[in-house]
């Protein structure tokens, strides 16, 4: 594995000076909070390195040496928006999954697809219907209220998402949003649920299947249906596997009067080095197989940690997981804070777990160290 080459004794020694480095307030502790930050670029910048930070499902590895390439001297040209290199990068992607160009729209990130599909798709008549707990903040405003109607379905004792139930709960709606794998469990749903629901849902309604993850697991993708012109739009970024979350890149794909309905809501310019870096991104080969095996070899000495300690987690296929703590996952959060080490706290209907991005082994071994103080 390229990724698992990188000397693991320099991970380590810079993973330990910085978990006991005193550091100023970080600028990505957790989602909400308020963090005073230096009127100094370069200070600013140091709050992002200034301790372990596994808490936003980051790439620990970042952009890949084919990116950090392209991006060389890109510098002098910021003063250039590149309007033509989004519909390259739409082209590539379709050629390299069977798509049509006009199936594809490069966006920004993720976030603004997600709340435009919602918008477009779903009302207070239609709602849209999603698992709870996941990734739905594309779909809330101001006081964390869905932007549109909504009906959100609690996960089952064993956190999988049951589509049936899902349907039953939501025979109108005009979205189904799928996570897959879900943030935060990391859990998949099978492609023949998938394929159920696709079958069953009401006329004129959408799958929306969140691929944020998909290239840390083994599901397939749902590309082909894409390909097939079912009702089904597919979300992806470059912010996971590809490492490239600061330069906001992503992009969404459909058929096209799919694509054409979400025109209300607009096409922004994607920055025009993150369309660089995610065209190089994509012309790597190497890139999926290494750091999929990068990180699953991080998530299985983890969880290998964790069964010799008897804590239970959720058998994540991600680049995270959901570990039980048995006690207030917020108190857990914090006390790993205090000792600089950053992680994600609990989520809805599971107060009593913390999520755990999965860092280089330098990185996860410090969490281990403090993990063992906190629930000692």
């Amino acid at each position: 594995m390229t990724g698992a080459s990188l000397s693991r004794r320099m991970l380590m020694r810079g993973a330990i000076a910085a978990a006991g480095a005193a550091s100023a307030a970080p600028a990505l502790a957790q989602r909400g909070r308020k963090v005073a930050l230096p009127d100094d670029p370069a200070a600013m910048v140091a709050t992002l390195t200034d301790a372990v930070y596994i808490n936003s499902n980051e790439n620990p590895l970042g952009p890949c040496s084919a990116a950090l390439e392209a991006l060389s001297g890109l510098d002098r040209l910021s003063s250039r928006y590149g309007m033509a290199f989004a519909a390259q990068l739409e082209r590539l992607l379709a050629r390299q999954n069977g798509l049509k160009p006009e199936e594809v729209q490069v966006h920004p990130g993720s976030f603004m697809t997600l709340r435009s599909v919602a918008l477009t798709y779903s009302s207070q008549d239609r709602p849209i219907a999603f698992f709870e707990p996941t990734f739905d903040s594309g779909f809330v405003g101001k006081g964390n209220k869905v932007v549109t109607g909504a009906v959100p379905i609690p996960l089952s004792g064993d956190f999988r998402g049951d589509l049936r139930q899902m349907l039953a709960a939501a025979p109108n709606a005009g979205v189904y949003y799928i996570c897959n794998p879900n943030n935060p469990t990391g859990l998949v749903t099978p492609r023949a649920d998938i394929e159920w629901l696709l079958a069953n849902k009401p006329a004129g309604s959408v799958l929306l299947i969140d691929e944020a993850y998909i290239h840390f697991s083994d599901a397939p993708s749902c590309l082909d249906l894409v390909a097939k012109g079912a009702d089904v739009l597919v979300a992806r970024t470059f912010s996971k596997i590809y490492g490239l979350a600061g330069l906001r890149c992503g992009l969404i794909a459909g058929r096209q009067d799919l694509l054409d309905g979400m025109a209300d809501y607009g096409v922004n310019i994607t920055p025009m080095p993150a369309v660089v870096a995610a065209e190089a991104s994509l012309l790597d080969p190497k890139l999926l197989p290494d750091r999929k095996a990068y990180n699953k070899a991080v998530r299985d000495d983890l969880f290998a940690w964790l069964d010799r300690r008897g804590i239970r987690y959720l058998p994540s296929e991600g680049s995270f997981a959901m570990i039980h703590v048995g006690r207030p996952g917020a108190a857990v959060t914090a006390a790993l804070a205090a000792q600089n080490i950053f992680i994600g706290g609990p989520r809805k209907h599971m107060d009593d777990w913390v999520r755990v991005s999965f860092g280089t082994p330098a990185e996860m071994q410090a969490f281990k160290i403090a993990f063992a103080k906190v629930m000692a």
